[in-house]
């Protein structure tokens, strides 16, 4: 819920590598990726949809109009929340193609996700 606060600077959300999905043949529609694009700069939606996954019971997968979004319709987001002291903290997510390789994908988010929170309880 801070993350949605006005006053909040740009360190609750991290995105990188979104130039990636240029290379798909998918996300070929130049003003597609350029209203997914806006999407990423004005970052509400985004942050909505990985809102909803601070509350779920481990991983979630929204594949095209699953998310709710139109400007998402042609991606999928992959999201595993990461804990500290047993309490979540944060999301982390992958946004690809609807095509993209799940098998890889959804082991690479959750993995990633546990390690992340494992970094976070060492730290204290």
């Amino acid at each position: 819920h801070q993350a949605f606060r006005p006053e909040q600077d740009d360190s609750d959300f991290l995105l990188a590598g979104q130039t990636n999905l240029m290379s798909y043949a998918e996300m070929s529609d130049v003003q597609k990726l350029r209203q997914l694009f806006d999407a990423f700069n004005r970052k509400r939606d985004i942050l909505h949809l990985l809102d909803q996954s601070l509350g779920a019971q481990g991983m979630q997968v929204f594949i095209g109009e699953e998310s709710g979004y139109e400007v998402l319709d042609e991606c999928s987001v992959v999201t595993a929340p990461y804990e500290t002291d047993g309490r979540v903290v944060g999301v982390l997510g992958v946004i690809g193609p609807t095509r993209m390789a799940y098998d890889r994908v959804i082991p690479m988010v959750d993995v990633t996700a546990r390690l992340l929170g494992a970094a976070l309880n060492q730290g204290k």
